[in-house]
């Protein structure tokens, strides 16, 4: 399954910046294109879109007990849940602005809740939309996370400084903070406390177009294109699709266990599983087949043990064709030369009629032919039938409907 990672620009639509990968790890393209020139991910791709941190604001908030978190007919009260919480916090009405919880979150403990420019995000998506490039995930270009991470983002004229997992928080921070990059618009003394916070290696995830700013904060710096953050962007477990933008929880399962499905597949982690599966399912394989052949071995000794004992048995029966069968009639024509009854004359099978039908159902008319009786005016129901045959086919005789009547015969035993 192919992935299609696009970054939508902080402004209008105008060009993308994408990456399109068939593991979910490398990038086999990339590049910027018009929403109408971008690649086509396939019928079962996924379109992610990755919200720039700058269209992006985050608020740590704490739901309050008994708000639904994963119930999709709860969205309406936590959304207003949501808007009470935020409604001082926000520069913006809460209707016009776009909102996501974090992942798992739960009611009665701190949580992390992104918002963005509705209009803003829903202009993007249309115009996806229109290009036949349905988005079937949002995610944030830089989430707050446990561990601690820095990244140098924007541009040479517009770079910034984000940092998360902070071990102290400097005051007037958060655990999540942005500065300015540049250092004729940073506050020295703010960046000073900004990076104390952070263990002395954590390196600089930076565009190769901020390096040497990044590299003038003294720390480790490893470059990090957008096709690349992306990607890391892409295998966060964030989704900001909710709420009104919410794809329904079919959709959203189907999408999990396609990405799960991929993960399996590609990601190094799960190797040693893979080869254990792939083993697994060899050693499976080999076992049927040999089983089988033992099986196909067996049946094919019994096969010829039972032509043999009939060639034996009756020399004069010129060509085996179901051994038997024809051992079957040979007996029955030896025992009817020797004047012995079989269970296919008249006799054996009218008595066993009398034995099998119900009392008080007399056939009307009788008629034996081929070595078969036909029963002619007897009325059964099914459940008295299916005794009857039961019954019957503990002697090796077959009963069954023939349109009206019943006709019973001896069973042809393999």
């Amino acid at each position: 399954m192919s992935t299609l990672i696009l970054h939508l620009p902080a402004g209008p639509a105008g060009e993308y910046a994408y990456a399109l990968s068939s593991d979910g790890l490398r990038a086999d393209r990339h590049g910027h294109a018009a929403a109408g020139l971008l690649p086509d991910p396939g019928r079962t791709g996924q379109t992610v879109a990755v919200v720039p941190h700058q269209a992006l604001s985050w608020h740590l908030v704490s739901l309050p007990h008994g708000v639904p978190t994963g119930s999709r007919r709860g969205h309406v009260r936590l959304r207003a849940v949501l808007d009470g919480l935020l409604e001082e916090r926000l520069l913006d009405d809460p209707s016009q602005l776009h909102l996501a919880l974090q992942p798992q979150a739960r009611a009665g403990e701190p949580c992390w809740v992104a918002a963005c420019d509705k209009a803003w995000l829903h202009a993007h998506l249309q115009a996806l939309e229109s290009a036949g490039r349905p988005v079937g995930r949002i995610v944030p270009e830089c989430p707050p996370q446990s561990t601690p991470q820095l990244w140098a983002v924007g541009t040479p004229e517009s770079a910034w400084l984000l940092a998360t997992g902070l071990s102290t928080a400097p005051q007037g921070m958060d655990s999540l903070a942005c500065l300015p990059l540049r250092t004729d618009s940073a506050d020295p003394s703010m960046l000073a406390a900004l990076l104390q916070a952070l263990p002395p290696d954590a390196p600089i995830q930076a565009d190769p177009a901020l390096a040497r700013a990044a590299e003038a904060l003294q720390r480790p710096v490893s470059l990090l294109t957008d096709a690349q953050r992306g990607l890391a962007a892409r295998a966060q477990n964030w989704d900001l699709a909710q709420f009104d933008l919410d794809l329904g929880g079919g959709s959203r399962t189907r999408r999990r266990m396609l990405d799960g499905w991929q993960s399996f597949l590609r990601a190094p982690q799960w190797k040693a599983a893979r080869w254990g599966a792939a083993l697994a399912l060899l050693a499976q394989v080999v076992g049927l087949n040999a089983w089988a052949w033992t099986e196909n071995r067996a049946i094919a000794a019994k096969q010829v043990q039972v032509r043999s004992t009939l060639a034996t048995s009756f020399p004069r029966v010129p060509v085996i064709v179901d051994a038997p069968v024809q051992m079957q009639r040979e007996v029955a024509t030896l025992r009817q030369s020797a004047g012995a009854l079989t269970q296919g004359d008249l006799e054996p099978l009218l008595a066993a009629a009398s034995r099998a039908l119900p009392a008080g159902q007399l056939p009307q008319a009788m008629d034996y032919q081929d070595r078969q009786l036909r029963l002619k005016g007897v009325s059964l129901e099914a459940e008295a039938l299916e005794q009857a045959q039961q019954h019957l086919a503990a002697s090796g005789l077959r009963l069954q409907r023939d349109g009206a009547d019943l006709l019973l015969a001896q069973e042809a035993r393999p």
